[in-house]
């Protein structure tokens, strides 16, 4: 599975008997999903921007067979792709617990970065960081399925005890777990993800678009918290109030939310102006965001919400609701609401539209958001567990 030799590595390198047996930093991959969506791309880009970096650390990415093929022509001399074939999420689970820990060992990992909160038991041959993407689970269960929220109630802080690091992805992320667990904040350290792997320059889709300008677009899973049904309302007062011509795109996948957002579009005086489309691949919704008069997003609640920065990234203007992540990374911006009164969008919407959208969010507010920062902070605590050997940063 190593593409290279062991003494492309020397300084990562621990004496067995003799021989040099190189130290490897591990990536989790394992939880990627088969249709990709926020915490995914997370899961993705940074593997990836972490194997093209110029580095010293030999990388170990563990992941499902299925997607050795993403990450095999991104490896460097030394670097190795370690595959673990399970079914379904209780596999994953019994995987991570009574497995994963067994696999590190063998394969000389001697810091194991876990990306999606699941880590495996503790073992002083190496070091844990895990990544944290909110608290949604315990501070909005409303939001959640009930299975979701009695497995993360129940193992969260065991995660976190676990870990010798915790990444989070925000800063409110990362107060809402000092704030609930604060014997772990000295542990914390907030890594934004980066925002710019989706292409500026026009691509023409494989397939071909499921619509044509003019239209607004939405782009979410379908949770309930994406509160969609409220951007439908906002599309009807748009359409009765001020008369637009544009349709509305909604672009995601199917989640808790969905029934609800099959029964606002019923309800809409202007259904046949509402187009869905599930799961579409990246050249689609590359276009769909180059081709789109405005985007528009309500989400109640996110550990950091991609959607939004990839359109203002793609110069899109933006009509966003004041969530917890967004306050963080935009503050506050006249394109940027702090309630939920689907006329009052519309105005605010129609008063912008008419003036070209003076004013949007400039994409120059979110240029620190790139993936090159996010994969050299966690370089650097690969690193610093690598080349120090440093058992718990916390005991």
């Amino acid at each position: 599975m190593n593409p290279g030799s062991p003494e492309n590595s020397p300084k990562h390198a621990n004496m067995l008997n003799g021989s040099t047996a190189p130290a490897y930093a591990g990536i989790d991959c394992l939880a990627l999903p088969k249709n990709f969506s926020g915490a995914a791309y997370y899961i993705y880009y940074l593997a990836r921007n972490l194997l093209e970096l110029p580095r010293e650390v030999p990388l170990a990415v563990f992941c499902k067979p299925v997607h050795e093929r993403l990450f095999r022509a991104l490896l460097k001399p030394g670097d190795k792709i370690v595959t673990a074939p399970f079914r379904g999420r209780a596999g994953q689970l019994f995987f991570y617990e009574y497995r994963l820990r067994k696999l590190l060992i063998r394969e000389n990992v001697k810091v194991f970065l876990a990306s999606h909160y699941i880590c495996p038991p503790r073992d002083e041959r190496y070091s844990l960081i895990t990544t944290f993407h909110d608290m949604g689970f315990l501070l909005h269960p409303k939001y959640y399925q009930m299975i979701k929220r009695a497995y993360f109630g129940r193992r969260i802080k065991t995660f976190l005890a676990r870990a010798d690091r915790v990444v989070s992805v925000s800063h409110t992320t990362a107060k809402s777990i000092a704030r609930i667990y604060p014997q772990y904040q000295p542990k914390m350290t907030v890594i934004h993800p980066g925002i710019n792997h989706l292409p500026l320059k026009p691509i023409t889709p494989k397939q071909p678009p499921v619509i044509e300008k003019p239209y607004i677009l939405c782009v979410n899973t379908f949770e309930i918290r994406k509160n969609i049904p409220f951007i439908i309302r906002v599309f009807d007062y748009l359409k009765q109030k001020h008369k637009i011509e544009q349709r509305l795109l909604i672009v995601g996948q199917p989640a808790n939310g969905y029934k609800a957002l099959k029964q606002a579009i019923k309800a809409s005086p202007f259904q046949k102006d509402i187009v869905i489309a599930r799961s579409v691949p990246s050249d689609a919704l590359v276009h769909y965001y180059q081709n789109c008069d405005f985007f528009i997003n309500a989400s109640a609640y996110e550990g950091f919400g991609f959607t939004p920065f990839e359109a203002m990234y793609q110069n899109v203007p933006v009509f966003l609701y004041q969530n917890n992540a967004i306050e963080e990374i935009l503050g506050s911006h006249r394109f940027v609401f702090d309630h939920l009164e689907p006329e009052k969008w519309a105005d605010a919407i129609w008063e912008n539209y008419q003036n070209g959208f003076r004013y949007k969010p400039s994409a120059k507010m979110i240029e620190h958001l790139n993936w090159r920062n996010t994969a050299l902070a966690t370089l650097n605590l690969f690193e610093a567990s690598v080349f120090s050997g440093e058992a718990s940063i916390v005991s």
